[in-house]
């Protein structure tokens, strides 16, 4: 077959191998215009060997976010909350406006479970939502006097030290109402069955800081006035209330409280009462302060020669005696 020379040369050019040209760089394809009201195109961010590709917002990568941040042992974050938005406190129950409002009377209310079987309780209870004080500051007498007569049926008070100080303490008498109240107190615990209790009662709330000792001074001022302390009270409170001495295992011991403020108060009482009473309370008191030491009261380093003197001068005076006629009218030491 002849073969011409142009073709054998281009057949001897197609066996021969090609030698691959370097590869020229293609030209980037011009933008099309946009059209308008299409949305603009993302831009691409260049790639960073080894970087992780960027997943776009809404992604399952959210989803994951927690659970990833749980594995490496770092707490999610909250959401920041809207400033000025309310904020529950921690540990609080969610109620519906429904429930709330059928929960707090509940709460509220719960002491009246207990009025039979611990009326004291119930009765603190019922004095936190039922007030003495009225909301002009004044004293709601009626319901006072319902606490006062409840409070002094026997069994009601078992602690006398501890209850009619939380008593005193949850009716919040303001202090230029408390002669009022004890006024009232008084009336109403002296002529109930637990009235030999009186003293102690008054004794606790004085030297438990809860009624000032000028309050219960005018109380009993008004109460006995001119009138007796047949069951006493008085001369019994004066002895609870007495100063402890360096010497003495006995007393109230109290920064600022001596001899002087304590015959202070029991001058004061002695003076609303009629004289017999007066002599009897202070004779009373003087010879269960002697029994109570064990020594005459002029051995005993409280009572000097002064204090002797004016108690012996008080009881010449209620008892209408003159001095050299006293000795033979007590039964107790004085000189």
């Amino acid at each position: 077959v002849r073969v011409s020379a142009g073709g054998a040369a281009g057949g001897a050019a197609a066996k021969a191998p090609a030698v691959a040209a370097p590869a020229a760089q293609k030209a980037p394809a011009p933008r099309k215009a946009a059209s308008p009201g299409a949305a603009p195109a993302a831009v691409a961010r260049p790639t960073v060997p080894g970087a992780r590709p960027a997943m776009p917002k809404g992604t399952p990568q959210q989803a994951l976010a927690p659970k990833a941040a749980a594995a490496a042992g770092v707490s999610a974050k909250a959401p920041a909350a809207q400033p000025g938005a309310p904020q529950r406190p921690s540990g609080e129950s969610v109620h519906t406006p429904a429930e709330a409002e059928t929960a707090a009377p509940a709460r509220s209310d719960s002491w009246k479970d207990f009025s039979d079987v611990d009326p004291l309780y119930a009765m603190l209870g019922e004095l936190g939502t039922k007030k003495v004080v009225l909301p002009n500051g004044d004293i709601d007498e009626e319901v006072l006097l319902s606490y006062l007569h409840r409070l002094t049926k026997p069994g009601v008070i078992s602690n006398i030290k501890k209850d009619w100080i939380q008593v005193w303490a949850t009716m919040a008498i303001p202090i230029e109402k408390q002669d009022c109240v004890l006024q009232h107190l008084l009336t109403v615990s002296l002529e109930s069955e637990v009235s030999d209790t009186v003293p102690e009662m008054l004794a606790e709330l004085v030297k438990g800081h809860r009624c000032k000792i000028k309050a219960v001074e005018e109380a009993i001022a008004t109460i006995f006035e001119c009138g007796c302390d047949e069951q006493g009270c008085l001369a019994r409170f004066f002895h609870l209330i007495f100063p402890k001495s360096p010497t003495s295992e006995w007393g109230w011991s109290r920064v600022g409280w001596s001899w002087q403020q304590w015959w202070l108060t029991v001058d004061r009482v002695l003076r609303a009462l009629d004289s017999s009473s007066a002599f009897e309370c202070l004779r009373s008191v003087l010879t269960t302060i002697e029994a109570e030491s064990g020594a005459y009261l002029p051995h005993q380093q409280i009572w000097d020669e002064k204090r002797l003197g004016i108690v012996r001068q008080a009881l010449c005076k209620y008892g209408d005696l003159a001095e050299d006629e006293l000795p033979a009218a007590i039964d107790i030491v004085l000189s």
